[in-house]
Protein backbone atom coordinates (compact mmCIF):
# COMPACT_ATOMS: atom_id res chain seq x y z
CA UNK A 1 0.00 0.00 0.00
CA UNK A 2 3.11 2.30 -0.68
CA UNK A 3 2.21 5.72 -2.63
CA UNK A 4 4.98 7.86 -1.42
CA UNK A 5 8.08 7.60 0.45
CA UNK A 6 8.92 8.56 3.73
CA UNK A 7 5.92 9.31 6.33
CA UNK A 8 4.89 7.55 9.36
CA UNK A 9 3.76 3.67 8.18
CA UNK A 10 5.13 1.19 6.18
CA UNK A 11 1.65 1.13 4.89
CA UNK A 12 1.70 4.30 3.15
CA UNK A 13 -1.45 5.23 1.85
CA UNK A 14 -3.42 7.86 -0.19
CA UNK A 15 -6.70 7.32 0.49
CA UNK A 16 -7.86 4.63 2.89
CA UNK A 17 -11.28 4.96 3.84
CA UNK A 18 -13.03 2.39 6.47
CA UNK A 19 -16.66 1.99 7.27
CA UNK A 20 -18.52 -1.10 9.51
CA UNK A 21 -21.92 -3.13 9.01
CA UNK A 22 -23.30 -6.32 9.75
CA UNK A 23 -20.11 -7.51 12.06
CA UNK A 24 -21.18 -9.86 14.84
CA UNK A 25 -19.16 -10.86 18.15
CA UNK A 26 -17.17 -8.80 20.31
CA UNK A 27 -14.31 -7.64 17.84
CA UNK A 28 -14.10 -7.62 14.21
CA UNK A 29 -9.98 -7.31 13.33
CA UNK A 30 -8.50 -6.00 9.62
CA UNK A 31 -5.05 -5.80 8.98
CA UNK A 32 -3.86 -3.39 7.10
CA UNK A 33 -0.58 -4.60 6.34
CA UNK A 34 -1.95 -7.28 4.66
CA UNK A 35 -4.54 -6.29 2.97
CA UNK A 36 -4.43 -4.56 -0.60
CA UNK A 37 -6.20 -1.14 -0.57
CA UNK A 38 -7.98 -2.32 -4.49
CA UNK A 39 -8.92 -5.09 -3.01
CA UNK A 40 -10.23 -4.45 0.34
CA UNK A 41 -13.99 -3.78 0.57
CA UNK A 42 -15.64 -1.28 2.82
CA UNK A 43 -16.41 -1.26 6.72
CA UNK A 44 -19.68 0.73 7.25
CA UNK A 45 -20.49 2.00 11.10
CA UNK A 46 -23.95 2.10 11.59
CA UNK A 47 -26.05 3.28 14.70
CA UNK A 48 -29.66 4.04 15.31
CA UNK A 49 -30.20 6.86 17.53
CA UNK A 50 -33.51 8.63 17.89
CA UNK A 51 -34.86 6.51 15.90
CA UNK A 52 -32.22 8.18 13.17
CA UNK A 53 -29.90 6.07 11.11
CA UNK A 54 -26.41 7.81 12.10
CA UNK A 55 -23.72 6.89 9.53
CA UNK A 56 -19.99 7.75 9.93
CA UNK A 57 -16.87 6.88 7.97
CA UNK A 58 -13.25 7.14 8.63
CA UNK A 59 -10.37 8.18 6.08
CA UNK A 60 -6.63 8.28 6.40
CA UNK A 61 -5.86 10.24 4.05
CA UNK A 62 -2.01 11.19 2.61
CA UNK A 63 -2.44 14.51 0.56
CA UNK A 64 0.95 14.67 -1.59
CA UNK A 65 -1.16 16.90 -4.64
CA UNK A 66 -3.76 19.43 -3.36
CA UNK A 67 -7.26 18.33 -3.44
CA UNK A 68 -10.34 19.92 -5.16
CA UNK A 69 -11.40 23.11 -3.96
CA UNK A 70 -15.08 21.67 -3.20
CA UNK A 71 -18.19 21.64 -0.73
CA UNK A 72 -20.81 19.54 0.40
CA UNK A 73 -24.33 20.24 0.78
CA UNK A 74 -26.56 20.34 3.58
CA UNK A 75 -29.30 17.54 3.12
CA UNK A 76 -31.77 19.54 2.13
CA UNK A 77 -29.86 20.70 -1.13
CA UNK A 78 -28.16 17.08 -1.59
CA UNK A 79 -32.01 15.61 -1.18
CA UNK A 80 -32.39 17.87 -4.26
CA UNK A 81 -29.35 17.44 -6.21
CA UNK A 82 -30.05 13.84 -5.68
CA UNK A 83 -33.10 13.67 -6.89
CA UNK A 84 -32.19 16.02 -9.88
CA UNK A 85 -28.66 14.42 -10.97
CA UNK A 86 -28.31 10.92 -9.38
CA UNK A 87 -25.46 9.83 -11.57
CA UNK A 88 -23.44 12.69 -10.65
CA UNK A 89 -24.57 13.25 -6.83
CA UNK A 90 -25.35 9.69 -5.46
CA UNK A 91 -26.76 10.07 -2.49
CA UNK A 92 -29.22 12.62 -0.63
CA UNK A 93 -26.68 12.56 2.41
CA UNK A 94 -25.03 15.53 3.78
CA UNK A 95 -21.44 15.46 4.82
CA UNK A 96 -20.15 17.49 7.74
CA UNK A 97 -16.25 16.00 8.21
CA UNK A 98 -13.47 16.88 10.61
CA UNK A 99 -9.87 16.49 9.33
CA UNK A 100 -7.05 15.40 12.50
CA UNK A 101 -3.27 16.23 11.16
CA UNK A 102 -1.15 13.57 12.08
CA UNK A 103 1.65 15.24 10.12
CA UNK A 104 1.91 19.40 9.62
CA UNK A 105 -1.29 19.64 7.24
CA UNK A 106 -1.92 22.31 5.11
CA UNK A 107 -5.90 23.26 3.77
CA UNK A 108 -8.04 25.93 2.37
CA UNK A 109 -10.63 26.78 4.39
CA UNK A 110 -13.48 29.68 4.00
CA UNK A 111 -13.28 32.95 2.63
CA UNK A 112 -10.77 35.37 4.23
CA UNK A 113 -11.75 38.61 6.19
CA UNK A 114 -12.60 41.90 4.12
CA UNK A 115 -9.37 43.39 4.61
CA UNK A 116 -7.37 40.79 2.75
CA UNK A 117 -9.99 40.70 0.36
CA UNK A 118 -9.57 44.27 -0.63
CA UNK A 119 -5.63 43.57 -0.44
CA UNK A 120 -5.76 40.99 -2.93
CA UNK A 121 -8.20 42.58 -5.47
CA UNK A 122 -5.56 45.93 -4.60
CA UNK A 123 -2.44 44.01 -5.06
CA UNK A 124 -3.50 41.30 -7.60
CA UNK A 125 -4.62 42.93 -10.92
CA UNK A 126 -5.17 38.95 -12.24
CA UNK A 127 -7.89 38.57 -10.33
CA UNK A 128 -9.14 41.99 -10.20
CA UNK A 129 -9.56 42.03 -13.94
CA UNK A 130 -11.94 38.78 -13.69
CA UNK A 131 -13.68 40.07 -11.18
CA UNK A 132 -14.30 43.34 -13.17
CA UNK A 133 -14.66 46.95 -12.02
CA UNK A 134 -18.31 46.86 -10.52
CA UNK A 135 -17.95 43.79 -8.20
CA UNK A 136 -14.12 44.42 -7.41
CA UNK A 137 -15.44 48.29 -6.36
CA UNK A 138 -18.04 46.88 -4.01
CA UNK A 139 -16.16 44.86 -2.55
CA UNK A 140 -13.67 47.67 -2.06
CA UNK A 141 -16.36 49.99 -0.46
CA UNK A 142 -17.55 47.05 1.87
CA UNK A 143 -16.65 48.14 5.30
CA UNK A 144 -16.06 45.47 8.06
CA UNK A 145 -19.16 46.58 10.09
CA UNK A 146 -21.99 46.60 7.42
CA UNK A 147 -24.80 44.17 7.76
CA UNK A 148 -23.56 40.28 6.46
CA UNK A 149 -26.08 40.36 3.78
CA UNK A 150 -24.28 43.01 2.45
CA UNK A 151 -20.54 41.43 2.25
CA UNK A 152 -22.50 38.26 1.37
CA UNK A 153 -23.97 39.86 -2.02
CA UNK A 154 -20.71 41.73 -2.90
CA UNK A 155 -18.66 38.55 -1.97
CA UNK A 156 -20.59 35.81 -3.78
CA UNK A 157 -21.06 38.31 -6.86
CA UNK A 158 -16.74 38.79 -6.97
CA UNK A 159 -16.56 35.15 -6.87
CA UNK A 160 -18.99 33.84 -9.20
CA UNK A 161 -17.82 36.27 -11.81
CA UNK A 162 -14.36 34.56 -10.93
CA UNK A 163 -15.45 31.18 -11.06
CA UNK A 164 -17.13 31.48 -14.30
CA UNK A 165 -14.48 33.46 -16.57
CA UNK A 166 -13.78 32.02 -19.88
CA UNK A 167 -10.86 29.13 -20.10
CA UNK A 168 -9.08 31.69 -22.39
CA UNK A 169 -9.27 34.82 -19.86
CA UNK A 170 -8.73 32.41 -16.84
CA UNK A 171 -5.28 31.00 -18.57
CA UNK A 172 -4.01 34.27 -19.80
CA UNK A 173 -4.70 35.79 -15.93
CA UNK A 174 -2.64 32.65 -14.24
CA UNK A 175 0.32 32.79 -16.48
CA UNK A 176 0.15 36.71 -16.13
CA UNK A 177 0.60 35.83 -12.30
CA UNK A 178 3.13 33.53 -12.76
CA UNK A 179 5.42 35.67 -14.39
CA UNK A 180 4.72 38.53 -12.63
CA UNK A 181 5.36 36.45 -8.97
CA UNK A 182 8.21 34.71 -10.72
CA UNK A 183 9.94 38.31 -11.76
CA UNK A 184 9.00 40.00 -7.86
CA UNK A 185 10.67 36.94 -6.55
CA UNK A 186 13.63 37.97 -7.52
CA UNK A 187 13.84 41.11 -6.00
CA UNK A 188 11.51 40.69 -2.71
CA UNK A 189 10.34 37.70 -0.38
CA UNK A 190 7.33 36.46 -1.79
CA UNK A 191 4.44 36.06 0.88
CA UNK A 192 3.16 32.27 1.69
CA UNK A 193 -0.03 32.97 -0.51
CA UNK A 194 2.30 33.82 -3.60
CA UNK A 195 4.43 30.78 -3.12
CA UNK A 196 1.19 28.83 -2.86
CA UNK A 197 0.17 30.00 -5.88
CA UNK A 198 2.98 29.09 -7.73
CA UNK A 199 2.87 25.57 -6.27
CA UNK A 200 -0.57 25.30 -7.32
CA UNK A 201 0.03 26.50 -10.78
CA UNK A 202 2.64 23.73 -11.03
CA UNK A 203 0.65 20.46 -10.01
CA UNK A 204 -2.55 22.36 -12.07
CA UNK A 205 -1.47 24.91 -14.95
CA UNK A 206 -4.11 27.49 -15.83
CA UNK A 207 -6.91 26.62 -13.06
CA UNK A 208 -9.18 29.09 -12.21
CA UNK A 209 -8.60 27.43 -8.73
CA UNK A 210 -4.95 28.68 -8.83
CA UNK A 211 -6.37 32.90 -8.42
CA UNK A 212 -9.68 31.22 -6.18
CA UNK A 213 -7.15 29.74 -3.05
CA UNK A 214 -6.07 33.83 -2.73
CA UNK A 215 -9.31 34.48 -1.71
CA UNK A 216 -9.09 31.63 0.97
CA UNK A 217 -8.26 31.13 4.46
CA UNK A 218 -4.67 29.21 4.66
CA UNK A 219 -5.12 27.00 7.09
CA UNK A 220 -2.02 25.07 8.65
CA UNK A 221 -1.97 22.42 11.54
CA UNK A 222 0.28 20.77 13.89
CA UNK A 223 -0.56 17.36 14.59
CA UNK A 224 -2.89 17.17 17.01
CA UNK A 225 -4.70 19.95 15.82
CA UNK A 226 -8.00 19.75 13.58
CA UNK A 227 -10.08 21.42 11.59
CA UNK A 228 -14.35 20.92 11.77
CA UNK A 229 -16.12 21.75 8.01
CA UNK A 230 -19.85 22.31 8.18
CA UNK A 231 -21.92 22.19 5.39
CA UNK A 232 -21.86 24.36 1.95
CA UNK A 233 -17.71 25.91 3.28
CA UNK A 234 -15.40 25.84 0.38
CA UNK A 235 -12.20 24.15 1.49
CA UNK A 236 -9.15 22.29 -0.19
CA UNK A 237 -6.26 19.99 1.29
CA UNK A 238 -3.37 21.10 0.44
CA UNK A 239 -0.68 18.70 2.08
CA UNK A 240 -0.29 16.87 4.91
CA UNK A 241 -1.65 13.73 6.65
CA UNK A 242 -4.48 13.43 8.39
CA UNK A 243 -7.47 11.31 9.88
CA UNK A 244 -10.61 11.97 8.55
CA UNK A 245 -14.09 11.22 10.13
CA UNK A 246 -17.56 12.11 8.27
CA UNK A 247 -21.07 11.31 7.72
CA UNK A 248 -21.47 8.64 5.05
CA UNK A 249 -21.86 10.50 1.35
CA UNK A 250 -20.38 10.47 -1.87
CA UNK A 251 -21.85 14.15 -2.27
CA UNK A 252 -18.75 16.50 -3.20
CA UNK A 253 -19.21 19.98 -5.45
CA UNK A 254 -16.23 20.99 -7.08
CA UNK A 255 -15.04 24.08 -9.01
CA UNK A 256 -11.04 24.57 -9.16
CA UNK A 257 -7.83 22.09 -8.70
CA UNK A 258 -9.52 19.70 -10.37
CA UNK A 259 -9.85 17.17 -13.42
CA UNK A 260 -13.12 16.02 -12.24
CA UNK A 261 -16.20 16.93 -12.86
CA UNK A 262 -16.87 20.66 -11.91
CA UNK A 263 -20.31 22.08 -11.02
CA UNK A 264 -19.57 25.58 -10.99
CA UNK A 265 -23.32 27.00 -10.65
CA UNK A 266 -24.04 24.91 -7.77
CA UNK A 267 -20.69 25.84 -5.66
CA UNK A 268 -21.19 29.36 -6.17
CA UNK A 269 -24.55 29.38 -5.14
CA UNK A 270 -24.69 27.10 -1.96
CA UNK A 271 -21.35 28.73 -0.12
CA UNK A 272 -22.12 30.19 3.12
CA UNK A 273 -19.77 33.06 2.17
CA UNK A 274 -18.89 33.48 6.10
CA UNK A 275 -15.77 34.98 6.61
CA UNK A 276 -14.46 33.46 9.76
CA UNK A 277 -11.21 31.59 10.42
CA UNK A 278 -11.77 28.03 11.43
CA UNK A 279 -11.39 26.87 15.11
CA UNK A 280 -8.76 24.91 15.73
CA UNK A 281 -9.77 21.88 17.21
CA UNK A 282 -6.83 20.49 19.91
CA UNK A 283 -9.43 17.73 21.72
CA UNK A 284 -10.64 17.76 25.50
CA UNK A 285 -8.59 15.12 27.82
CA UNK A 286 -11.28 12.51 28.94
CA UNK A 287 -8.82 10.26 30.72
CA UNK A 288 -4.88 9.93 31.21
CA UNK A 289 -3.78 9.05 27.59
CA UNK A 290 -6.83 10.22 25.46
CA UNK A 291 -8.05 13.48 23.88
CA UNK A 292 -11.40 13.92 22.02
CA UNK A 293 -12.61 15.33 19.28
CA UNK A 294 -16.23 16.57 19.15
CA UNK A 295 -17.49 18.42 16.49
CA UNK A 296 -20.99 20.35 16.48
CA UNK A 297 -22.72 17.37 14.66
CA UNK A 298 -24.46 14.23 15.56
CA UNK A 299 -22.67 12.14 13.24
CA UNK A 300 -19.60 11.32 15.38
CA UNK A 301 -16.50 12.10 17.46
CA UNK A 302 -12.81 10.69 17.24
CA UNK A 303 -10.75 9.85 20.10
CA UNK A 304 -6.83 10.00 20.00
CA UNK A 305 -5.08 7.68 22.75
CA UNK A 306 -1.18 7.84 22.88
CA UNK A 307 -0.75 4.88 25.39
CA UNK A 308 3.39 4.98 26.18
CA UNK A 309 5.00 1.29 26.93
CA UNK A 310 3.64 -0.78 29.28
CA UNK A 311 0.47 1.69 30.22
CA UNK A 312 -3.46 0.37 30.09
CA UNK A 313 -6.57 2.51 29.26
CA UNK A 314 -9.83 1.41 29.54
CA UNK A 315 -12.09 3.00 27.08
CA UNK A 316 -15.69 2.49 28.39
CA UNK A 317 -18.80 1.21 26.55
CA UNK A 318 -20.72 3.42 24.53
CA UNK A 319 -23.91 3.10 23.06
CA UNK A 320 -22.86 3.32 19.50
CA UNK A 321 -20.03 1.32 17.63
CA UNK A 322 -16.50 2.03 16.78
CA UNK A 323 -13.60 1.74 14.67
CA UNK A 324 -10.27 1.54 16.30
CA UNK A 325 -7.42 2.32 14.00
CA UNK A 326 -3.49 1.68 15.00
CA UNK A 327 -1.23 3.66 13.53
CA UNK A 328 1.61 3.76 15.22
CA UNK A 329 3.42 1.17 18.16
CA UNK A 330 1.99 -2.40 19.24
CA UNK A 331 0.07 -3.26 21.71
CA UNK A 332 -3.08 -5.58 22.78
CA UNK A 333 -6.78 -5.24 22.38
CA UNK A 334 -9.42 -6.66 24.52
CA UNK A 335 -13.14 -6.71 24.12
CA UNK A 336 -14.89 -7.11 27.69
CA UNK A 337 -16.63 -10.11 26.67
CA UNK A 338 -13.47 -11.76 25.15
CA UNK A 339 -11.12 -14.23 27.14
CA UNK A 340 -8.27 -13.32 25.93
CA UNK A 341 -6.88 -9.97 23.97
CA UNK A 342 -5.88 -9.50 20.10
CA UNK A 343 -2.89 -8.65 18.96
CA UNK A 344 -2.54 -4.43 17.91
CA UNK A 345 -0.02 -3.16 15.74
CA UNK A 346 1.17 -0.21 13.43
CA UNK A 347 -1.86 -0.73 10.53
CA UNK A 348 -4.69 -3.05 12.59
CA UNK A 349 -8.22 -1.57 12.24
CA UNK A 350 -10.71 -3.35 14.79
CA UNK A 351 -14.24 -3.00 14.37
CA UNK A 352 -16.22 -2.47 18.28
CA UNK A 353 -19.92 -2.76 18.73
CA UNK A 354 -21.81 -1.01 21.08
CA UNK A 355 -21.78 -1.31 24.58
CA UNK A 356 -18.32 -2.85 25.16
CA UNK A 357 -15.88 -2.02 26.80
CA UNK A 358 -12.16 -2.12 25.38
CA UNK A 359 -9.04 -2.71 27.27
CA UNK A 360 -6.32 -1.07 25.38
CA UNK A 361 -2.20 -1.90 26.56
CA UNK A 362 0.43 -0.49 24.95
CA UNK A 363 4.15 -3.12 24.54
CA UNK A 364 7.44 -2.64 22.60
CA UNK A 365 9.33 0.40 22.61
CA UNK A 366 7.08 3.23 21.55
CA UNK A 367 4.15 4.41 22.55
CA UNK A 368 0.80 3.07 20.69
CA UNK A 369 -0.86 5.60 18.58
CA UNK A 370 -4.90 4.54 17.89
CA UNK A 371 -7.56 6.58 16.96
CA UNK A 372 -11.26 5.44 17.95
CA UNK A 373 -14.20 7.17 15.89
CA UNK A 374 -17.75 6.65 17.27
CA UNK A 375 -20.98 8.29 17.41
CA UNK A 376 -21.15 11.65 18.77
CA UNK A 377 -21.34 10.86 22.69
CA UNK A 378 -23.18 14.57 22.90
CA UNK A 379 -25.76 13.09 20.27
CA UNK A 380 -26.11 9.77 22.32
CA UNK A 381 -26.41 11.32 25.82
CA UNK A 382 -29.81 13.75 24.69
CA UNK A 383 -31.26 10.87 23.10
CA UNK A 384 -30.99 8.82 26.40
CA UNK A 385 -31.91 11.75 28.10
CA UNK A 386 -35.57 12.20 25.73
CA UNK A 387 -36.08 8.65 26.23
CA UNK A 388 -35.67 8.53 29.62
CA UNK A 389 -37.57 12.05 29.95
CA UNK A 390 -40.85 9.93 27.84
CA UNK A 391 -40.38 6.94 29.87
CA UNK A 392 -40.45 8.90 32.84
CA UNK A 393 -44.27 11.06 31.05
CA UNK A 394 -45.46 7.41 30.62
CA UNK A 395 -45.03 5.96 33.92
CA UNK A 396 -46.48 9.01 35.42
CA UNK A 397 -49.28 8.55 33.05
CA UNK A 398 -49.77 4.84 34.05
CA UNK A 399 -49.38 5.79 37.91
CA UNK A 400 -52.23 8.39 37.11
CA UNK A 401 -54.57 6.35 35.46
CA UNK A 402 -53.97 3.66 37.73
Amino acid sequence: MVCKKGGIAPWKFKSLELFASKVKGPLFHLDLNQTSLDDMSSIRTVSIVDERVEVHAVKVLSVAKPLSIQAHPDKGLAELLHAMRPATYRDANHKPEMAIAVTDFRALFGFAGIQELKDVIRTVPEVGGLIGHEDADKLMTVKEYHGGNDVKSSLQSAFAKLMTASKEAVSEAVNKLKGRLNDESKIRTLTEKEELVLSLERQYPEDVGVLAALLFNYVKLSPGEAIYIGANEPHAYLSGECIECMATSDNVVRAGLTPKYRDVQTLCSMLTYKQIFPEILGGVPVQPYVRRYTPPTDEFEVDCCLLPPGEVVVMPPVPGPSIFLVMTGEGEVQADSMSDGEKAKEGDVFFVPAHTEVRLSASGHVSMQLYRAGVNSRALHACNAAAAGKRSQLQNICEMAS
